[in-house]
Parts: structure tokens; sequence; C-alpha cells
């Protein structure tokens, strides 16, 4: 039911695979199956990528709509004798706060929470979106919060809010100090992906000062802020992360903070939720511990 709802809303088995976490085969073997099951087609297959609902599909996806709700109401009435812990709750998370700022306070709830059945799935922000929207998650924590196409179903929440440094490996002599952002274009630059909350706001930071990050010499990009850290302290380059993350490296001499001139860049995360669902009483629980842990927790990550 989740498949035909996710194919007829995005119009494409490729894209509706790629929301749901699966692959297309895989996608296209579950709308045959329903199609075998009541013997008739259910999408116009058209010359196009495009595909649309025949009206017998249009007839089930209304059922499929009323029997998820059904199903959604009947775990959030059982969860009364199963002290509302009943399901299994998918946590989804971007890569610096799945790494660093959960792992610690999804332990302290299951301290307090014994009965809590919790996975957490660390990716890329905007696929922790598609897995909300698609259900295949329940809460998400990102560095980014939804906009676009996304703001519209998620309900979003701002858990805290941190600074960043840029930094280079304190083996550079004499360390840079104080400069502008102009003159960070004589640096070589290692960056997060595209997409990332740091890689986002420093660009947010490079076009408020009319700056592009074309203008600079980026001569890295990775998914692993590990890998950004030991490149710094090989001497490849400069990088942005936030300060936590790097302030025992700083505090033994491995790093040094570039002091910029302009502001220093802020970055938020928030935690994300459908905003159509009736939360069960674990997701409510698990949302309003996380909405105070991290404020706690953060300046001793």
């Amino acid at each position: 039911m989740k498949v035909i709802l996710k194919v007829a809303e995005v119009e494409s088995f490729t894209k509706a695979a790629e929301a749901l976490f699966l692959s297309q085969p895989a996608v296209s073997l579950q709308i045959q199956k329903l199609e075998q099951l009541f013997q008739t087609s259910l999408f116009i297959r058209a010359h196009s990528d495009r595909i649309r609902l025949t009206e017998a599909g249009e007839n089930l996806c209304q059922h499929a709509e009323a029997l998820m709700k059904v199903q959604q109401t009947l775990i959030q009435d059982m969860e009364k004798y199963s002290a509302g812990h009943l399901r299994e709750l998918h946590i989804g998370a971007c890569c610096i706060a799945g790494e660093q700022l959960l792992p610690i306070g999804l332990s302290a709830f299951r301290e307090s929470y014994p009965q809590a059945k919790l996975t957490l799935s660390i990716t890329k922000c905007e696929e922790v979106f598609n897995g909300l929207l698609a259900g295949n998650l329940d809460i998400g924590v990102t560095g980014l919060e939804p906009k676009h196409r996304f703001s519209r179903d998620l309900h979003k929440q701002k858990l805290m809010e941190v600074p960043l440094v840029m930094f280079e490996t304190s083996k550079t002599t004499p360390p840079t100090g104080k400069i502008d952002l102009k003159q960070l274009r004589k640096h070589r630059l290692i960056l997060s992906e595209k997409g990332s909350g740091c890689r986002t706001e420093f660009e947010h930071i490079l076009a408020k000062n009319k700056l592009k990050l074309q203008e600079f010499e980026v001569v890295c990009e990775s998914e692993s802020n590990d890998a950004i850290k030991e490149l710094v302290k090989d001497g490849y380059g400069v990088s942005l992360l936030p300060e936590f993350m790097v302030r025992k490296e700083i505090a033994e001499g491995i790093f040094t903070e570039i002091h910029l001139n302009e502001d220093r860049p802020m970055m938020s995360f928030f935690l994300i939720y459908r905003k159509q669902d009736n939360l069960s009483k674990m997701q409510q629980d698990l949302i309003a511990f996380l909405s105070t842990y991290p404020k706690q927790e953060s300046t001793n990550t």
C-alpha cells in the first residue's frame, strides 16, 4: 500500500524507489503483484518517464490511504496496553547529528525507557526528509531545515545552534590569524559534501558577503568528517566544522582556529517529523526528551 501511494504521488517508479529506500525492480514487483491480485492495470505507462493512475488505480489508492490510517490508529490504540512502546521507532540523522549528537542522547533515553526499540540511520539530510515523507522514518535530526517541497508536510523544531569554526593544521608556520573571507581565497578548502549543513551554511555566508564558492580553491569534498579532519591535520587545506567537533584538537594544539573578520558562522540542528501524523506515545516521549537533552549535553560533546 505504501509503495503504490508513493508511486502515485511522484508518478515515477524510479523516484518512488529512491524515496522508499528500495530498488526500482522491488517497487515494480510490488505493483505487479497488486495488478495480478486484482487482475487489472493500476498505471498507464506512457513513453515518457511519468506514469499516471488508471481509474482502478485511483480507487485502490483511496482504499490504501484509508488502510494506512486504520493501521496507525490500531497501533496507537494498542499502545495503551503495552506501556506506550509497542512499535519500533526509526530515526534518521545527518552525519554530524548521527555520529556526534544523538548516540549519547539515545543511550540516555533507553535508560529512562528500557522498553523503547530504536534504530538509527545516518544519511544525507535530503534522504532523511524523503524517509520521513515515505513513512520509513519516524523522527529526523538534521543540520538543515526542510524547505521547498518538504516544508509543506514536515514539522521542524530547532534543537540547538552551535558555532562553526574555520581551522587549519598547527604545522602551518606562522598561523593564519584573523582574516576576512576574501583573503580566505588564498587557502585551499576541504569541505563537506554538497547538501550538508556545514557546506550550505558556508555558502550562505559567502552569498551574504557577495562571494561565490567558485571563487575559492576547493581541493576536496567529503562525506566523512573524520576524513576532513585528517586531511586538515596533514596540511592539505583548511576546513569548517562545528566548534564542538574540533574543540579537543584546538586545545591540544593539533589545529589552529582561523578567526574571520565577518560574523562567526552558526549552524542549527532541527528535529523533524511528519505534520499529518498523530504522534505515538513513544514519539512524543522521544521528541520531548531530545528537545531538552542536546542543549544540556552539546557543550560537553
